[in-house]
């Protein structure tokens, strides 16, 4: 071979040869963004997770505070029908100024209507009353009812041994839909009035199609107001309690527990729990906190889950 054919080859590069260097740059960078990729995408994925899990852990603890609002509620009404089954002049019967003395049976605002009927005549008890709120009836807590409240009373209400129970028909507060079974007892001492409810089988449920079961116990106990028999609006009583719940929200669906950290706080004088704290624990999730505040009368609550708050507002 001359020494021009060496030169030649020598000197002459294989295409395959240029490509080999940046081909395998080319690769590696490729190695490094697809691993870069998939990290930022399973961060994402976790942090996504992250956020429906807190946002199913508060939608717990909504549906809890829904149902103690919408079933005390309840109960204040049951009581408040008049002073031949129940206290009288509390809920929706609450007189224009309450806190004057004298009887508290008003004649209920013409938005509703009360009936009775008399189950054994010519006894006076059992008893059942009906609250109808027709199609539409805002009272003075600014709700608006709809459908009737069922109660069949053992009883007069005040006395121990006495039961009141509560069914509804297609009754709603606020658009919300309420439904189940409502029970009040009357446990009372000689020196302590005291109640104990059960919530059996409730549900509530949203325009949306969100919906919660329900079922509770609570011991209700007067701390506030024996010496004023006829005016309710002085009456305090503390609510302690377990209850159970399972909640749908979409296509998610999570079950809890409620138990008492501080007693709530009802005052008959206003239309909503002013104070005391519940530990929610979603079963498969973090607990939560619901706060029903410091003693103001006002429609609002605290949610808190993994250190993460926000207000409410009850329904």
């Amino acid at each position: 071979m001359s020494v021009i054919d060496q030169h030649i080859i020598k000197n002459h590069k294989s295409p395959l040869m240029k490509m080999t260097v940046p081909t395998g740059r080319i690769a590696t960078a490729l190695i490094i963004t697809s691993g870069l990729f998939l990290a930022s995408c399973s961060k994402n994925n976790e942090q996504s997770t992250q956020t429906a899990q807190q946002n199913l852990s508060q939608a717990t603890l909504q549906a809890d505070a829904d149902g103690e609002t919408a079933f005390d509620d309840v109960f204040n009404n049951v009581m408040g029908v008049n002073t031949t089954v129940g206290i009288g002049g509390t809920g929706v019967f609450t007189p224009a100024n309450s806190n004057q003395p004298g009887p508290l049976d008003p004649v209920p605002p013409p938005c509703f209507n009360v009936s009775v009927e008399f189950l054994a005549l010519p006894d006076t008890f059992p008893v059942k009353v009906t609250i109808d709120f027709g199609t539409g009836c805002t009272g003075k807590d600014g709700r608006t009812r709809k459908g009737k409240i069922i109660t069949v009373y053992s009883g007069l209400l005040i006395k121990p041994g006495s039961v009141a129970e509560t069914t509804f028909d297609n009754y709603y507060v606020n658009d919300i839909k309420v439904e189940g079974t409502h029970r009040i007892e009357n446990k009372s001492t000689s020196d302590q009035l005291t109640f104990e409810t059960k919530v059996i089988d409730g549900k509530i449920t949203h325009l949306n199609g969100d919906y919660a079961n329900w079922n509770r116990v609570r011991t209700i106990t007067q701390v506030d107001g024996w010496g004023t028999p006829r005016l309710p609006g002085d009456d305090v009583f503390n609510i302690v309690g377990n209850g159970s719940g399972t909640v749908h929200k979409g296509t998610q669906v999570a079950t809890w527990t409620s138990t008492n950290i501080e007693p709530l706080v009802k005052n008959f004088d206003c239309h909503w729990i002013v104070k005391g704290k519940q530990a929610i624990q979603r079963n498969d999730g973090p607990q939560g906190i619901l706060d029903f505040g410091n003693g103001d009368c006002d429609n609002k609550a605290t949610i808190t889950v993994n250190g993460v708050s926000a207000e409410i507002t009850l329904k």
